[in-house]
Formats: structure tokens, sequence, C-alpha cells
């Protein structure tokens, strides 16, 4: 697991693009579902799932999710 330096407020899906080989702990800044807007500050990325959900236990922040890298969502045949 390593920390993300100098981390900056992103898309959820401009997160998933910057580390596309890792999962990626997210602290939500905010969620709009009627504009569409999903948007976060990344803090820490790894390739081990589980890592970042026990790391997200000591966090003091309640709005957390873990976000997979675009290489790591499932796809079949080119298809979501």
């Amino acid at each position: 697991m390593r920390k993300i330096d100098n981390p900056s407020e992103m898309s959820f899906v401009e997160i998933g693009e910057s580390n596309p080989n890792d999962y990626i702990l997210v602290k939500i800044t905010e969620i709009d579902h009627d504009k569409g807007r999903e948007r976060g500050i990344p803090l820490f990325a790894s390739d081990d799932r589980y890592e970042l959900s026990k790391k997200s236990n000591t966090l003091d922040f309640t709005n957390i999710i873990i976000i997979p890298g675009d290489n790591l969502i499932p796809v079949l045949g080119g298809l979501l």
C-alpha cells in the first residue's frame, strides 16, 4: 500500500484512470446523482483491496469508498 502524495479532488473516472492497476481508497467529497457528478480525493492505492479495507477502518472519515482501477473492472468482449 502506498500513500498518494499531493492528492487533489478528481472525478471517480479520473481516479480510476490515473491508477489503472490498483484499488484506490478515496474520500468522497461530492456525489450528486442529478448532475451525474462523483468526486473525491484519492488517499491510498494498493493492489490488495483487503489491505485498503483494513486501512479505512483506522481513518477518521465516514465518507470513504474503494474504487477499482480501470484494468481491474471486469469486461466481457469489450463491453461492461
